[in-house]
């Protein structure tokens, strides 16, 4: 009988550390699993107005019924600006083409998909994808937003997209990190803690310094517990 209450005493102690030990993990998980990534937003203003880490992708010389030019230039003092971090507008590496212009400055514009033109505007990005679509409206899909409006598909001239003066096509845009590889598959929730607990901070991606005591800490207690209680069990049965 004592034998069998100091292994249910033992068994107890387990039980107890356990949901502590697997809040810890869960927070390890959602830490390493998490990938912070801000929506794109981009707007027509004043070229003074856009500061990094914004970028400007490319300028317009009004905001309806204007002609276009490349974010390098000088010539228009209104510019297309997006952000937040992590943004370019290289036509290289991880980008795609928001529009061809048929000059540096003073152009007209055209869908990537459009041939005769031979200045390239890209949007870029540091890691994950870059999308850009044509459509009445940027509803294709989560996350894109409407960098500019178009006459055409090509010989076109751009506008703002605030609802005055716009045209009717819209060129959407969308940028955002990549779906996280490998990492740490999250726990199961524990009856009585809801998902938010346990979550690790939501910068960095490794276990803290708290993280590590509380799980050594709780497996230690465990091992003690059934050590003590298998000791016991031991020395009454010699007995």
């Amino acid at each position: 009988m004592r034998r069998l209450i100091s292994v249910g005493l033992a068994v107890a102690l387990l039980l107890a550390i356990a949901p502590a030990a697997m809040g810890v993990l869960r927070g390890v998980s959602r830490s390493q699993g998490a990938a912070a990534s801000p929506g794109l937003t981009c707007t027509v203003e004043d070229a003074a107005s856009c500061v990094a880490p914004e970028v400007v992708v490319f300028r317009m010389s009004d905001q309806a019924n204007a002609h276009a030019e490349t974010a390098p230039g000088s010539t228009y003092g209104k510019v297309v600006c997006c952000g937040p971090t992590g943004l370019g507008t290289s036509c290289s590496g991880t980008f795609d083409t928001v529009l061809w212009l048929s000059a540096l400055d003073n152009a007209h514009a055209a869908e990537a998909s459009q041939t005769g033109y031979a200045t390239q505007v890209c949007l870029s990005a540091a890691s994950g994808t870059v999308d850009c679509e044509y459509g009445s409206s940027c509803n294709t899909g989560a996350g894109y937003v409407c960098l500019a409006t178009i006459s055409g598909t090509t010989n076109a001239h751009v506008a703002d997209c605030d609802g005055t003066n716009d045209y009717g096509t819209k060129v959407c845009c969308a940028a955002g990190a990549a779906p996280p590889v490998g990492g740490i598959a999250e726990m199961p929730s524990l009856a009585g803690t809801s998902p938010e607990e346990g979550a690790a901070p939501a910068e960095g991606t490794g276990w803290s310094a708290g993280g590590y005591a509380a799980l050594a800490g709780g497996l230690a207690a465990a091992a003690f517990a059934i050590a003590v209680g298998v000791w016991y069990t031991r020395r009454r049965w010699v007995r």
